[in-house]
C-alpha cells in the first residue's frame, strides 16, 4: 500500500472514530448536564458493571478476529466467533440475575465491539467509519429520547438498542463452528485477552472500586473527567486500529505514529489552560474536578504511545503483551485505594497517569525486547 493510500485509509478511521466520539461526548455532557453528580454516578457505575462482564467474557476475541481476518486466516476467525458468541451469552445470563437491563447491554456492546473489529480487519475502513457514525447518532438519540420517560434504565436501554443496531454486519457473518484452531493459537488469543482487558477493564472498573469507598458524588465527577479524557484519545484510538490492521499485513507507517503523539500532546495543552473557563462556564456542578481534570489530561500523552507500541506488539503476534493488563490493573486498582482515599479526585487523577506511564514503560520493554 503506498503512502497516499495509508494516509486515505488513516483519514477514513480517524474521521470516523473523531466523529463518533464527539457524538459519544455529546451523549455524556449531555447527561453531566441534566443530571446532579450523584445521579450521573449512578448511571456511570450500571454503564461500567455492562462493560466490565462485556470485556471479561469476550476475551479479547476482537483483537484476535482484526488481526486474523486481516490475515486471511478465516477458518480461525469462524471459530472466534463460535467462542465470543457463546462467552458472551453466558456472561449475559449470569449479569441477568444482578440488573437486567446491564445484561442486555453487555451483550449488545460486545457484539457491536467485534462489528467493528470484523470491518477493520478486511480493511473495509470506510465502512467502518460509517458504522461508527451511524451507531453513534443513534446513541445520542435514543437514549434522550427514553430518559425523558423512563430516566436512568431509559439511558441504559437506549445504548443498548444502538449498539445492538450498529452490529448488523457481525450478524450476518456468524457461523458456528468447531474450535480445532482456538486450541493452536490459543497463546497468542490469550495475550491479546490482556490487551483487551489493559484497554478496556480501567475504563470502568475503576468505577465500580471508587463508588463504595467514595460514594457516587465523586464517581459522577471523575467518571465527567475521565470522559473528557477519552474524546482526547481520539486520535491514539484511531492509529491503533490503523496501526494494528496495517503492520498485521507488514505495512510500515512510521511518519504517521510521530504526527499523532505530537498532535494528542498539544492538544492536551489546550484543554488544560482552557479547562477552568469551559466547565465553569457549561458544567458548573463538576467545577470541583478541574484541577483533578488538568492532572488527569497529562496521562494522555503516555497512553498515545502506548496504544501504538501495544498494537505493533500485537500485530506481530507477541506472546507476552497480555501481561501488560497485570501492569495496568494492578496499579490503577492498588494506587486507587491508596491515594483515592487520602487525595479524593486529585488522588484518583494522579492514580491513572501513573498507571498508563507504568503501563507505557512495560510496553516499552517488550517491544526493545521482541525487536532488538
Amino acid at each position: 500500500m503506498n503512502q497516499s493510500n495509508n494516509y486515505k485509509n488513516f483519514s477514513f478511521v480517524l474521521s470516523g472514530r473523531v466523529i463518533a466520539l464527539f457524538l459519544q461526548a455529546v451523549f455524556y455532557l449531555l447527561f453531566a448536564s441534566l443530571m446532579e453528580p450523584e445521579s450521573y454516578g449512578r448511571l456511570s457505575v450500571i454503564l461500567a458493571l455492562a462493560g466490565t462482564f462485556a470485556t471479561v467474557s469476550r476475551f479479547g476475541l476482537n483483537h484476535s478476529l482484526q488481526i486474523f481476518q486481516a490475515k486471511k486466516n478465516f477458518k480461525l476467525t469462524e471459530q472466534i466467533n463460535t467462542v465470543f458468541v457463546l462467552t458472551t451469552s453466558i456472561a449475559s445470563l449470569v449479569l441477568l440475575t444482578i440488573d437486567m437491563l446491564a445484561a442486555v447491554l453487555c451483550l449488545a456492546l460486545s457484539f457491536f465491539i467485534m462489528n467493528q473489529s470484523y470491518l477493520a480487519g478486511q480493511r473495509k475502513y470506510k465502512k467502518f467509519m460509517l458504522n461508527y457514525l451511524f451507531k453513534n447518532i443513534l446513541n445520542v438519540g435514543i437514549p434522550v429520547l427514553l430518559f425523558f420517560i423512563f430516566e436512568i434504565p431509559g439511558i441504559v436501554l437506549g445504548v443498548a438498542i444502538s449498539n445492538l443496531v450498529g452490529s448488523i454486519f457481525y450478524f450476518k457473518i456468524i457461523k458456528i463452528k468447531s474450535i480445532s484452531e482456538i486450541k493452536k493459537n490459543f497463546v497468542i488469543l490469550l495475550h491479546n485477552y490482556g490487551v483487551d482487558i489493559r484497554e478496556n477493564l480501567p475504563r470502568m472498573v475503576d468505577q465500580l472500586l471508587i463508588a463504595p469507598l467514595l460514594g457516587f458524588f465523586i464517581v459522577g465527577i471523575y467518571a465527567f473527567n475521565m470522559q473528557i479524557f477519552y474524546a482526547i484519545g481520539i486520535l491514539p484510538g484511531a492509529i491503533y486500529n490503523f496501526v494494528l490492521s496495517e503492520e498485521s499485513i507488514g505495512t510500515k507507517i512510521r511518519g504517521l505514529k510521530i504526527i499523532s503523539v505530537i498532535g494528542v500532546a498539544l492538544f492536551a495543552i489546550l484543554i488544560i489552560v482552557f479547562a477552568p473557563f469551559l466547565i465553569e462556564s457549561f458544567f458548573p456542578k463538576y467545577a470541583e474536578g478541574i484541577l483533578a481534570l488538568q492532572i488527569l489530561i497529562i496521562a494522555v500523552i503516555p497512553f498515545s504511545i502506548s496504544s501504538i507500541l501495544s498494537a505493533k506488539l500485537q500485530a506481530n503476534e507477541s506472546k507476552r503483551i497480555g501481561f501488560s493488563a497485570i501492569v495496568r490493573i494492578g496499579t490503577l486498582l492498588v494506587l486507587i485505594s491508596i491515594l483515592g482515599q487520602y487525595y479524593g479526585l486529585i488522588g484518583l487523577s494522579i492514580s491513572v497517569v501513573l498507571s498508563i506511564i507504568a503501563d507505557t514503560f512495560f510496553l516499552y520493554l517488550l517491544y526493545k525486547k521482541q525487536f532488538k
